[in-house]
């Protein structure tokens, strides 16, 4: 996931993001690789990034790039109901709101983004920020939540793994994360998930106290999942 920054003091560079569920299951399972998640935060290619994060002192700068877009387009075209469209999102950046908080239509979304918009991307706001380890882990928290992601592991006594998936996704999905093999011979899968994690010893404890789900293809992946997939090719 790459986030893009707006004016906090934070340097351009890849951060792990050891989360509490992480941590937790690198306590339960103490294993021999630890693969947290990453995040890259950069401050260039403004649009090829998963979400923005912007100190509250710029956020007039940043609706400005949009603001100057609107007006140039504005100046261009012909149709009113397109005319129409633009002196709405314009009037909305006028009162310094980012254009991922209006709301908007679908349809109107896509009109917005073929114009390459930047505050229709998931953004969070920062009023202050110092580069402490607390404080970067709330901010990417904040960010993936705003970007529509979670995190879901797998785990063993090799290995624990973080991984990201879109909200909503199945555990289909989820295994082509994993890999291309585990998305195609998929069988089946079980699933704990990390808020029971103070509940058991190990697996075979957590199977025998019925905290472990069997699962198929639709299953929709929650956030702390950890995930054992089934499968044959």
């Amino acid at each position: 996931m790459e986030i893009f920054n707006f004016g906090l003091d934070l340097a351009p560079k890849k951060y792990n993001y050891e989360s509490n569920q992480y941590k937790k299951l690198l306590d339960k399972f103490s294993p021999k690789k630890k693969n947290p998640y990453t995040v890259e935060f950069i401050n260039e290619d403004l649009e090829k990034s998963d979400a923005i994060v912007i100190a509250k002192d710029k956020l007039l700068d940043f609706v400005l790039i949009d603001l100057e877009k609107i007006e140039q387009r504005l100046a261009r075209t012909e149709a009113e109901e397109e005319k129409e469209i633009l002196k709405q999102v314009q009037g909305y950046l006028e009162e310094e709101k980012v254009l991922a908080d209006w709301g908007l239509e679908q349809e109107k979304i896509n009109f917005l983004k073929n114009l390459q918009l930047v505050s229709v991307k998931p953004i969070v706001v920062k009023e202050d920020f110092k580069d402490q380890d607390q404080q970067l882990r709330d901010l990417i928290g904040e960010a993936m939540e705003a970007a529509g992601k979670i995190l879901f592991f797998t785990a063993s006594e090799k290995e624990v793994k973080a991984w990201d998936l879109r909200k909503g996704k199945t555990i289909l999905e989820a295994a082509g994360r994993i890999h291309s093999d585990l998305m195609r011979g998929f069988i089946r899968a079980e699933v704990v998930n990390c808020k029971d994690l103070d509940n058991f010893y190990n697996m075979a404890e957590a199977k025998s106290k019925g905290l472990v789900e069997t699962v198929g293809k639709d299953y929709k992946v929650a956030d702390g999942d950890i995930i054992y997939i089934k499968f044959s090719i």
